[in-house]
């Protein structure tokens, strides 16, 4: 099979490996510095294929990216409470999320896996429910399990105002939490992306491998399915003093698939719900995330003075009034409608396909002030509203996107 570049797993892996010789299922974790979770992580999954996969022979492979505070150390440590085997290695290549999910990924081939589940490493909610209705789906046909999670309002920023609505729209299947990170993948679709020229491409080898995953399921006519997970506690991070590398890098790799996907989602007519597994019980309250408004405005009006002359460009005459207006608003003003905001992701998108290659990272440091302006809108929107009425203003969001999807199809 042809290999989209040089391999993430170095040659002593291979070698422990290959002893192994074969497993069914391969559940990976990706590491950096998660020394204080990993353990739990780890000791989860292991329950997992203790009580629902017994009869499978099971590998839990932790990739690491070179961790300094001990994670490798901690993993080394475990002795499981089953039969599943634990391999940990330091993976070769860019350093970042996507190398790490790729030696996986080549961990699960060359061991003839069948299925494969991919957990964040940073879980603090993970039970052994997680795992077993992430692979479950796949072992029944599925190609690609998304999960689907209880989040607080404020958690999840790139995802509610830009992955979700527009992955979800473009392909006509409501996929709620695109880059959750915790997947179900059969080894059909892992081979699948192991082939992919989107490799060489600055954005999945590190924080965009999560929506690479998901679009390349969609365009390529996967199965898709949804687990329900219940409540996601983990380490989230506020939108305008963090995020800035993971924002270019999550948002380039969509834009990009978005491009190279041109031809499947063009094609695309309708809209449906995917089917999700998992019975919504009761489920814990998630922790509530800190956003700081005065600062997200803050941020996002000295940040269009920075790119104003590209905004006016880029954007209709209408859209660019609409931004500059928030630019000048009092707090109690800070709003930016859902069309407004459709429309400039959309203009933002055919831009970002229009540049040269060396221009891209500028355009998405200039639709992340954007998008900050449009978080700080919702976060003022959603003082008073608890995580279910804000969920719903969330779906509302993607609905606009789908209802301007034409408009877009007529830009692009």
């Amino acid at each position: 099979m042809k290999k989209a570049y040089c391999s993430a797993l170095s040659s002593a892996t291979r070698k422990a490996l290959k002893k192994i010789k074969a497993a069914d299922i391969i559940v990976g974790i990706s590491s950096f510095n998660n020394a204080h979770t990993i353990n739990y992580v780890v000791h989860q999954a292991a329950k997992a294929l203790e009580t629902y996969f017994p009869e499978r022979k099971s590998v839990i492979f932790v990739s690491d990216g070179g961790s300094t505070d001990g994670t490798l150390d901690v993993v080394n440590a475990i002795r499981l409470p089953s039969k599943a085997q634990l391999v940990s290695t330091t993976y070769v290549g860019v350093s970042g999320k996507g190398s790490a999910v790729k030696a996986i990924f080549e961990a699960a081939q060359l061991l003839e896996a069948e299925a494969v589940a991919l957990l964040d490493s940073d879980l603090r909610s993970i039970t052994p429910d997680w795992v077993k209705l992430l692979l479950s789906p796949i072992f029944a046909g599925a190609g690609f399990v998304a999960p689907l999670y209880v989040r607080h309002k404020y958690d999840g920023t790139i995802t509610n105002f830009l992955c979700y609505p527009l992955t979800s729209s473009l392909y006509g299947k409501e996929i709620r939490q695109p880059i959750g990170g915790d997947f179900g993948l059969s080894i059909e679709f892992v081979q699948t992306l192991l082939e992919s020229p989107l490799w060489r491409t600055p954005y999945v080898p590190k924080f965009g491998i999560d929506i690479f995953e998901t679009h390349t399921a969609l365009a390529k006519k996967f199965k898709v399915k949804q687990a329900f997970l219940g409540t996601k506690i983990h380490e989230p991070k506020d939108p305008s003093k963090h995020l800035a590398s993971m924002f270019r890098e999550v948002v380039g790799s969509m834009f990009t698939c978005v491009e190279n996907y041109e031809t499947s989602w063009k094609k695309v007519s309708g809209f449906q719900k995917v089917e999700t597994v998992g019975e919504k019980k009761a489920f814990g309250t998630p922790e509530p995330v800190s956003v700081d408004l005065r600062n997200i405005m803050e941020t996002y009006k000295k940040g269009f003075e920075n790119y104003k002359k590209f905004y006016q460009t880029i954007l209709p005459q209408d859209l660019f009034n609409k931004v500059e207006k928030l630019r000048k608003a009092k707090p109690e003003e800070f709003s930016l409608s859902s069309e407004a905001w459709a429309k400039i992701v959309y203009s933002f998108l055919v831009g970002f396909k229009r540049c040269k290659q060396f221009e891209r990272e500028y355009v998405l440091d200039a639709l992340r002030v954007l998008w900050i302006g449009k978080v700080g809108a919702f976060v003022k929107e959603a003082l008073k509203l608890d995580d279910f009425e804000a969920e719903r203003k969330i779906r509302q969001e993607m609905e606009t996107f789908r209802k301007l999807r034409n408009y877009l199809i007529e830009l692009y």
